[in-house]
């Protein structure tokens, strides 16, 4: 599919455009391609764009002070990726967003997006959705992290997240479920064999 479809394909999810509209907000976005192991954004870095993911599979995270990786989420074909705080107040990066593997996105920047909410007045509504969506999900997932025994927390990922779980390190998947890659491990035996 051609990668500006595929931007309009999951606009027109939430709110339908017309050619018109669909071909303005094409021309303030750019094709942006990242190889495996490289970044959209370095924590410490100021996030520079937007990222509809067209291709591949990205990984947000926050390095601690040990060094250590968070996965804070992962963003695949018809998602986004940002540091939205750090787009909008052009400040650091509070976390990098990597490829795992190679991806193709659409990018805009924050002048792009401010001309865009003016010539396609639609996408503010349409950021707001998905910024109501991220928030609710976000929370969700903290409660489930506090609440729910990893099990039922790594079994919640694999349902939601079925086209995910097959293309992501283990190591990944156990940092974004609070665990330990030997722990998920073993998670993993116990469910084959019950």
């Amino acid at each position: 599919m051609e990668v500006f479809a595929a931007l309009r394909q999951h606009v027109d999810k939430v709110i339908p455009l017309t050619d018109e509209e669909s071909a303005r907000a094409s021309a303030l976005f750019t094709v942006k391609k990242l190889r495996k192991k490289q970044f959209l954004v370095q924590q410490g870095d100021v996030c520079k764009y937007e990222s509809f993911v067209v291709s591949g599979c990205l990984k947000s995270y926050y390095t601690d002070e040990q060094g250590h990786d968070h996965i804070l989420r992962f963003s695949v074909e018809d998602w986004w990726a940002s540091d939205l705080k750090s787009l909008q107040t052009n400040t650091p990066a509070s976390f990098s967003i990597e490829a795992i593997e190679p991806a193709t996105l659409l990018v805009i920047d924050k002048v792009g997006l401010e001309k865009l909410y003016v010539e396609v007045p639609k996408f503010e509504k349409f950021f707001r959705i998905l910024n109501e969506n991220a928030l609710t999900a976000t929370a969700q997932r903290v409660i489930n992290n506090l609440s729910l025994p990893a099990k039922e927390r790594y079994q919640l990922f694999l349902q939601a997240y079925p086209r995910i779980a097959q293309r992501i390190p283990l190591k990944d998947i156990a940092s974004y479920l609070g665990i330990t890659p030997v722990f998920l491990s073993q998670l993993r035996k116990d469910m084959m064999t019950e």
